[in-house]
Protein backbone atom coordinates (compact mmCIF):
# COMPACT_ATOMS: atom_id res chain seq x y z
CA UNK A 1 0.00 0.00 0.00
CA UNK A 2 2.74 2.21 1.02
CA UNK A 3 4.71 1.56 -2.35
CA UNK A 4 1.82 2.23 -4.25
CA UNK A 5 1.24 5.77 -2.95
CA UNK A 6 4.72 6.51 -3.38
CA UNK A 7 4.02 5.72 -6.49
CA UNK A 8 1.65 7.65 -7.24
CA UNK A 9 3.17 10.53 -5.32
CA UNK A 10 6.28 10.54 -7.24
CA UNK A 11 4.29 10.37 -10.35
CA UNK A 12 2.56 13.50 -9.63
CA UNK A 13 5.16 15.51 -8.60
CA UNK A 14 7.53 14.75 -11.61
CA UNK A 15 3.76 15.66 -13.72
CA UNK A 16 3.67 19.25 -11.97
CA UNK A 17 7.72 19.61 -12.94
CA UNK A 18 6.85 19.17 -16.31
CA UNK A 19 3.30 21.13 -16.37
CA UNK A 20 4.89 24.14 -14.85
CA UNK A 21 7.95 23.91 -17.18
CA UNK A 22 5.52 23.80 -20.02
CA UNK A 23 3.37 26.94 -18.82
CA UNK A 24 7.01 28.61 -18.51
CA UNK A 25 7.49 28.53 -21.90
CA UNK A 26 4.06 29.10 -22.75
CA UNK A 27 3.54 32.31 -20.49
CA UNK A 28 7.16 33.64 -21.69
CA UNK A 29 6.37 32.66 -25.58
CA UNK A 30 2.98 34.72 -25.00
CA UNK A 31 4.67 37.65 -22.90
CA UNK A 32 7.49 38.19 -25.70
CA UNK A 33 6.52 37.64 -29.95
CA UNK A 34 8.68 35.40 -31.67
CA UNK A 35 11.69 38.08 -32.75
CA UNK A 36 11.01 39.04 -36.56
CA UNK A 37 14.26 38.53 -38.51
CA UNK A 38 15.78 42.19 -38.95
CA UNK A 39 15.21 43.96 -42.41
CA UNK A 40 18.16 45.40 -43.99
CA UNK A 41 17.84 49.70 -44.06
CA UNK A 42 16.22 50.37 -46.62
CA UNK A 43 18.43 51.63 -49.83
CA UNK A 44 18.55 55.55 -50.78
CA UNK A 45 16.77 55.76 -54.18
CA UNK A 46 19.31 56.53 -56.48
CA UNK A 47 16.65 59.26 -58.17
CA UNK A 48 16.70 61.32 -54.92
CA UNK A 49 19.59 60.64 -53.15
CA UNK A 50 19.94 62.96 -49.73
CA UNK A 51 22.02 65.48 -49.24
CA UNK A 52 25.43 64.52 -47.82
CA UNK A 53 26.84 65.61 -44.53
CA UNK A 54 29.16 68.65 -44.86
CA UNK A 55 29.72 69.71 -40.95
CA UNK A 56 33.31 68.19 -41.25
CA UNK A 57 34.17 70.58 -44.15
CA UNK A 58 35.48 74.27 -43.86
CA UNK A 59 33.56 75.42 -46.91
CA UNK A 60 30.92 74.24 -49.59
CA UNK A 61 29.24 74.74 -53.20
CA UNK A 62 27.54 73.26 -55.54
CA UNK A 63 26.72 75.37 -58.60
CA UNK A 64 25.28 75.65 -62.01
CA UNK A 65 28.11 76.05 -64.53
CA UNK A 66 26.23 77.88 -66.71
CA UNK A 67 24.74 80.52 -64.74
CA UNK A 68 26.31 80.13 -61.42
CA UNK A 69 23.09 79.63 -59.89
CA UNK A 70 23.90 77.99 -55.75
CA UNK A 71 22.25 75.09 -55.20
CA UNK A 72 23.71 74.61 -51.90
CA UNK A 73 26.18 76.38 -49.98
CA UNK A 74 27.94 76.14 -46.50
CA UNK A 75 30.22 79.15 -45.70
CA UNK A 76 30.65 79.86 -48.82
CA UNK A 77 32.30 83.24 -48.59
CA UNK A 78 34.51 81.70 -45.84
CA UNK A 79 38.51 82.74 -46.66
CA UNK A 80 40.34 79.34 -47.01
CA UNK A 81 43.88 78.56 -48.21
CA UNK A 82 43.58 77.66 -51.42
CA UNK A 83 46.75 75.18 -52.10
CA UNK A 84 46.73 73.27 -55.50
CA UNK A 85 43.76 75.13 -56.40
CA UNK A 86 45.71 77.80 -56.79
CA UNK A 87 46.88 76.33 -60.05
CA UNK A 88 43.67 76.76 -61.90
CA UNK A 89 44.34 80.55 -62.52
CA UNK A 90 47.65 80.10 -63.74
CA UNK A 91 46.16 78.11 -66.23
CA UNK A 92 43.74 80.51 -67.33
CA UNK A 93 46.35 83.55 -67.62
CA UNK A 94 47.87 81.03 -69.76
CA UNK A 95 45.16 80.05 -72.40
CA UNK A 96 43.83 83.52 -72.11
CA UNK A 97 47.50 84.44 -73.43
CA UNK A 98 46.98 81.99 -76.45
CA UNK A 99 43.84 83.50 -77.56
CA UNK A 100 45.49 86.53 -77.48
CA UNK A 101 48.31 85.24 -80.14
CA UNK A 102 50.92 85.93 -77.06
CA UNK A 103 51.44 82.25 -76.90
CA UNK A 104 50.97 78.53 -78.61
CA UNK A 105 50.29 75.97 -77.09
CA UNK A 106 53.27 74.87 -78.86
CA UNK A 107 55.63 77.61 -77.45
CA UNK A 108 59.11 76.01 -75.92
CA UNK A 109 59.21 76.87 -72.12
CA UNK A 110 62.72 76.35 -71.01
CA UNK A 111 63.03 75.11 -67.09
CA UNK A 112 64.74 77.92 -64.70
CA UNK A 113 66.58 76.35 -61.53
CA UNK A 114 63.90 77.81 -59.76
CA UNK A 115 61.25 75.44 -61.43
CA UNK A 116 63.42 72.95 -60.97
CA UNK A 117 63.82 72.91 -56.96
CA UNK A 118 60.06 73.37 -56.53
CA UNK A 119 59.16 71.43 -53.32
CA UNK A 120 55.58 69.42 -52.51
CA UNK A 121 54.67 67.67 -55.86
CA UNK A 122 56.48 67.76 -58.85
CA UNK A 123 57.45 65.91 -62.11
CA UNK A 124 61.77 66.31 -62.02
CA UNK A 125 62.05 69.06 -64.38
CA UNK A 126 65.53 69.74 -64.66
CA UNK A 127 67.59 73.00 -65.27
CA UNK A 128 67.68 74.13 -69.13
CA UNK A 129 65.22 71.34 -70.05
CA UNK A 130 63.28 72.63 -72.68
CA UNK A 131 59.13 71.66 -73.23
CA UNK A 132 55.82 72.84 -74.79
CA UNK A 133 54.01 74.80 -73.19
CA UNK A 134 50.56 72.27 -73.52
CA UNK A 135 52.76 69.36 -72.16
CA UNK A 136 53.49 71.86 -68.53
CA UNK A 137 49.84 73.40 -68.34
CA UNK A 138 48.63 69.27 -68.61
CA UNK A 139 51.16 68.39 -65.55
CA UNK A 140 50.11 71.22 -64.07
CA UNK A 141 46.42 70.83 -63.87
CA UNK A 142 46.03 67.12 -63.92
CA UNK A 143 48.93 65.78 -62.21
CA UNK A 144 49.45 68.95 -60.36
CA UNK A 145 53.01 69.35 -60.60
CA UNK A 146 54.61 72.42 -58.69
CA UNK A 147 58.02 73.10 -60.95
CA UNK A 148 55.61 73.17 -63.76
CA UNK A 149 53.14 75.41 -62.72
CA UNK A 150 56.52 77.71 -61.67
CA UNK A 151 57.98 77.37 -65.19
CA UNK A 152 54.51 78.17 -66.67
CA UNK A 153 54.50 81.04 -64.77
CA UNK A 154 57.81 82.45 -65.77
CA UNK A 155 57.07 81.48 -69.58
CA UNK A 156 54.07 83.95 -69.26
CA UNK A 157 54.80 86.84 -66.99
CA UNK A 158 59.02 86.53 -66.99
CA UNK A 159 58.92 85.12 -63.35
CA UNK A 160 57.01 84.03 -60.14
CA UNK A 161 56.84 87.61 -59.10
CA UNK A 162 55.49 89.61 -61.73
CA UNK A 163 53.24 86.20 -62.42
CA UNK A 164 51.40 86.94 -58.84
CA UNK A 165 50.21 90.52 -59.28
CA UNK A 166 48.41 89.14 -62.73
CA UNK A 167 47.11 86.66 -61.00
CA UNK A 168 45.20 88.58 -58.40
CA UNK A 169 44.33 91.25 -61.09
CA UNK A 170 42.59 88.37 -62.96
CA UNK A 171 41.11 87.21 -59.66
CA UNK A 172 39.45 90.81 -59.07
CA UNK A 173 37.96 90.99 -62.88
CA UNK A 174 36.15 87.76 -62.45
CA UNK A 175 35.27 89.02 -59.32
CA UNK A 176 37.04 86.73 -57.00
CA UNK A 177 36.48 89.22 -53.86
CA UNK A 178 37.51 86.80 -51.08
CA UNK A 179 41.01 85.78 -53.14
CA UNK A 180 44.55 86.85 -52.15
CA UNK A 181 47.33 85.20 -54.17
CA UNK A 182 50.97 85.02 -52.85
CA UNK A 183 52.15 82.49 -54.80
CA UNK A 184 51.70 80.29 -58.48
CA UNK A 185 51.64 76.90 -57.03
CA UNK A 186 49.41 77.22 -53.98
CA UNK A 187 52.77 75.61 -51.97
CA UNK A 188 52.54 76.94 -47.66
CA UNK A 189 54.67 79.79 -47.39
CA UNK A 190 58.07 79.54 -45.81
CA UNK A 191 58.73 83.28 -44.24
CA UNK A 192 55.25 83.60 -42.21
CA UNK A 193 53.67 85.56 -44.45
CA UNK A 194 49.90 84.37 -45.40
CA UNK A 195 48.81 81.39 -47.68
CA UNK A 196 46.91 82.06 -51.09
CA UNK A 197 43.29 82.72 -49.58
CA UNK A 198 40.34 82.01 -51.69
CA UNK A 199 36.67 80.85 -50.67
CA UNK A 200 34.35 78.01 -51.99
CA UNK A 201 32.48 81.10 -54.03
CA UNK A 202 35.28 82.68 -55.49
CA UNK A 203 36.70 78.66 -56.78
CA UNK A 204 33.07 78.09 -58.49
CA UNK A 205 33.34 81.65 -60.35
CA UNK A 206 36.98 79.98 -61.38
CA UNK A 207 35.92 76.85 -62.37
CA UNK A 208 32.93 78.33 -64.64
CA UNK A 209 35.49 80.46 -66.62
CA UNK A 210 37.68 77.35 -67.01
CA UNK A 211 35.04 75.30 -67.88
CA UNK A 212 33.83 76.93 -70.81
CA UNK A 213 37.14 76.03 -72.70
CA UNK A 214 36.58 72.33 -73.76
CA UNK A 215 40.69 71.88 -74.07
CA UNK A 216 40.96 72.53 -70.32
CA UNK A 217 38.33 69.76 -69.65
CA UNK A 218 39.87 67.55 -72.47
CA UNK A 219 43.17 67.49 -70.33
CA UNK A 220 41.70 66.78 -66.99
CA UNK A 221 39.20 64.07 -67.92
CA UNK A 222 42.01 61.99 -68.36
CA UNK A 223 43.22 59.06 -65.71
CA UNK A 224 46.75 60.00 -67.05
CA UNK A 225 48.42 61.89 -69.42
CA UNK A 226 51.50 61.56 -71.00
CA UNK A 227 54.89 63.07 -70.33
CA UNK A 228 58.36 63.47 -72.12
CA UNK A 229 56.93 62.31 -75.37
CA UNK A 230 55.52 59.56 -73.89
CA UNK A 231 58.09 57.76 -71.90
CA UNK A 232 56.23 59.02 -68.43
CA UNK A 233 52.51 58.58 -67.80
CA UNK A 234 51.46 61.14 -65.23
CA UNK A 235 48.16 60.45 -62.79
CA UNK A 236 45.89 62.18 -62.40
CA UNK A 237 45.22 63.51 -58.73
CA UNK A 238 41.35 64.08 -59.23
CA UNK A 239 40.41 60.17 -58.58
CA UNK A 240 36.26 61.30 -59.53
CA UNK A 241 37.18 60.84 -63.33
CA UNK A 242 36.82 57.18 -64.52
CA UNK A 243 34.75 56.52 -61.73
CA UNK A 244 31.52 59.38 -61.30
CA UNK A 245 29.58 59.51 -64.37
CA UNK A 246 29.86 62.32 -66.19
CA UNK A 247 33.13 63.72 -64.16
CA UNK A 248 35.96 65.25 -66.47
CA UNK A 249 37.59 68.04 -64.49
CA UNK A 250 38.96 70.04 -62.54
CA UNK A 251 41.71 70.24 -59.87
CA UNK A 252 42.84 69.19 -56.25
CA UNK A 253 44.59 70.97 -53.66
CA UNK A 254 46.41 69.82 -50.26
CA UNK A 255 48.20 71.39 -47.89
CA UNK A 256 48.25 70.31 -43.98
CA UNK A 257 46.59 73.97 -43.26
CA UNK A 258 44.60 73.97 -45.99
CA UNK A 259 43.88 69.86 -45.74
CA UNK A 260 41.97 68.47 -48.38
CA UNK A 261 40.24 70.67 -51.49
CA UNK A 262 38.62 69.60 -54.03
CA UNK A 263 36.85 71.59 -57.27
CA UNK A 264 34.72 68.99 -59.37
CA UNK A 265 32.75 69.44 -62.54
CA UNK A 266 30.35 66.67 -64.01
CA UNK A 267 28.41 66.78 -67.47
CA UNK A 268 24.84 65.44 -68.07
CA UNK A 269 23.14 65.43 -70.93
CA UNK A 270 22.38 69.31 -70.94
CA UNK A 271 23.49 69.88 -67.32
CA UNK A 272 27.14 70.47 -65.72
CA UNK A 273 27.20 71.42 -62.38
CA UNK A 274 30.19 72.74 -60.25
CA UNK A 275 30.60 71.30 -56.55
CA UNK A 276 33.64 73.08 -54.62
CA UNK A 277 34.16 71.51 -51.21
CA UNK A 278 37.45 73.13 -49.06
CA UNK A 279 38.58 71.71 -45.56
CA UNK A 280 38.13 68.00 -45.63
CA UNK A 281 39.54 65.61 -43.03
CA UNK A 282 40.70 63.13 -45.74
CA UNK A 283 41.25 62.79 -49.20
CA UNK A 284 38.68 60.08 -49.22
CA UNK A 285 35.94 62.17 -47.38
CA UNK A 286 36.45 64.94 -49.93
CA UNK A 287 36.32 63.02 -52.94
CA UNK A 288 33.18 61.07 -51.69
CA UNK A 289 31.45 64.27 -50.51
CA UNK A 290 31.97 66.10 -53.77
CA UNK A 291 30.58 62.78 -55.88
CA UNK A 292 27.39 62.97 -53.46
CA UNK A 293 26.79 66.66 -54.10
CA UNK A 294 26.85 66.24 -57.87
CA UNK A 295 24.44 62.87 -57.56
CA UNK A 296 21.96 65.09 -55.50
CA UNK A 297 22.18 68.06 -58.04
CA UNK A 298 21.61 65.90 -60.84
CA UNK A 299 19.03 63.88 -59.62
CA UNK A 300 16.75 66.93 -57.99
CA UNK A 301 16.95 69.91 -60.31
CA UNK A 302 16.34 70.34 -64.10
CA UNK A 303 16.71 73.68 -66.42
CA UNK A 304 14.35 75.89 -67.42
CA UNK A 305 15.14 77.84 -70.59
CA UNK A 306 13.38 81.22 -70.51
CA UNK A 307 14.76 82.82 -73.17
CA UNK A 308 17.23 82.59 -75.95
CA UNK A 309 19.41 85.07 -77.09
CA UNK A 310 18.43 87.07 -79.97
CA UNK A 311 14.51 86.11 -79.33
CA UNK A 312 12.26 89.14 -79.40
CA UNK A 313 11.21 90.11 -76.02
CA UNK A 314 7.65 90.71 -77.52
CA UNK A 315 7.15 94.12 -76.37
CA UNK A 316 7.95 97.38 -79.10
CA UNK A 317 9.28 100.90 -78.27
CA UNK A 318 8.51 103.77 -80.09
CA UNK A 319 11.57 105.24 -82.57
CA UNK A 320 11.81 109.20 -82.59
CA UNK A 321 13.65 110.86 -85.40
CA UNK A 322 14.27 107.31 -87.31
CA UNK A 323 13.97 105.59 -90.60
CA UNK A 324 11.67 103.06 -88.26
CA UNK A 325 8.84 104.33 -86.01
CA UNK A 326 8.96 101.14 -83.26
CA UNK A 327 11.26 98.27 -83.11
CA UNK A 328 11.38 95.16 -80.69
CA UNK A 329 14.35 94.54 -79.00
CA UNK A 330 15.68 91.42 -78.29
CA UNK A 331 17.59 89.15 -75.52
CA UNK A 332 21.54 90.02 -75.19
CA UNK A 333 21.76 86.45 -73.84
CA UNK A 334 20.43 82.84 -73.01
CA UNK A 335 18.54 82.88 -70.05
CA UNK A 336 18.03 79.70 -68.19
CA UNK A 337 18.01 78.68 -64.16
CA UNK A 338 17.68 75.20 -62.64
CA UNK A 339 14.47 73.92 -60.93
CA UNK A 340 13.79 71.57 -58.98
CA UNK A 341 11.89 68.46 -60.36
CA UNK A 342 8.17 68.81 -59.81
CA UNK A 343 8.50 72.10 -58.47
CA UNK A 344 6.50 75.28 -59.99
CA UNK A 345 8.19 77.48 -61.83
CA UNK A 346 6.39 80.67 -61.02
CA UNK A 347 8.14 83.17 -62.81
CA UNK A 348 7.45 86.84 -63.38
CA UNK A 349 9.30 88.87 -66.49
CA UNK A 350 9.57 92.89 -66.07
CA UNK A 351 10.65 94.18 -69.43
CA UNK A 352 12.16 98.08 -68.03
CA UNK A 353 12.17 99.62 -71.47
CA UNK A 354 11.66 103.36 -72.42
CA UNK A 355 8.47 104.33 -73.76
CA UNK A 356 10.64 106.36 -76.55
CA UNK A 357 14.02 105.98 -78.05
CA UNK A 358 15.41 108.62 -80.22
CA UNK A 359 17.42 107.69 -83.58
CA UNK A 360 20.08 107.20 -84.68
CA UNK A 361 20.04 104.06 -83.19
CA UNK A 362 23.34 101.33 -83.41
CA UNK A 363 23.05 97.39 -83.33
CA UNK A 364 23.21 95.66 -80.17
CA UNK A 365 23.01 99.02 -78.45
CA UNK A 366 21.24 98.72 -75.00
CA UNK A 367 18.03 99.70 -74.70
CA UNK A 368 16.95 98.59 -71.10
CA UNK A 369 16.74 94.68 -69.50
CA UNK A 370 14.58 92.22 -68.90
CA UNK A 371 13.94 91.26 -65.49
CA UNK A 372 12.91 87.33 -64.23
CA UNK A 373 11.86 86.29 -61.02
CA UNK A 374 10.05 83.55 -58.81
CA UNK A 375 8.44 83.59 -55.64
CA UNK A 376 12.22 83.92 -54.03
CA UNK A 377 14.95 85.67 -55.95
CA UNK A 378 15.65 87.56 -58.99
CA UNK A 379 16.55 84.71 -61.35
CA UNK A 380 17.80 86.29 -64.25
CA UNK A 381 18.52 90.09 -65.59
CA UNK A 382 19.15 90.03 -69.24
CA UNK A 383 19.88 93.20 -71.31
CA UNK A 384 17.69 94.32 -73.80
CA UNK A 385 19.49 95.39 -77.32
CA UNK A 386 18.63 97.18 -80.82
CA UNK A 387 18.18 94.01 -83.49
CA UNK A 388 19.63 96.28 -85.58
CA UNK A 389 20.80 99.93 -86.75
CA UNK A 390 18.53 102.83 -86.89
CA UNK A 391 19.69 105.86 -88.76
CA UNK A 392 18.31 109.29 -88.29
CA UNK A 393 15.60 110.31 -90.38
CA UNK A 394 16.83 113.85 -92.31
CA UNK A 395 13.88 115.05 -94.41
CA UNK A 396 12.97 118.93 -96.14
CA UNK A 397 9.92 120.73 -94.53
CA UNK A 398 7.48 121.30 -97.37
CA UNK A 399 7.07 124.62 -99.15
CA UNK A 400 4.09 126.66 -98.51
Amino acid sequence: MQSRRLQWWVVTWMGGIVFCLLSGTLSDSAARPARRPRRAAPLVSAEHPPLPPVRAFAAVLLADAETGQVLFSQNEHKEWPAASLTKMIVGLLALEAVDRGLLSLQTPVSISRRASQAGGRTINLRPGEVFPLEDLLRAMLVTSANDAAVAVAERLKGSVETCVPAMNKRAQELGMLQTQYQTVNGLPPTDGSPPDLSSAADMAILARALVRRPQVLRWTALNRVPFRAGQIMLPNTNRLVGKVAGVDGLKTGFTYKARFNLVSTAQRGPLRLIAVVMGGQSSKIRFRTAADLLEWGFARFTRLHVVKSGEPLGTAVRVEYGSVSALQPIAATDASFLLRKGEDADLKIFLQLPAVVSAPIARHQVLGEMVVRNSQRTVAIIPALSPWDVPKAYWVPARR
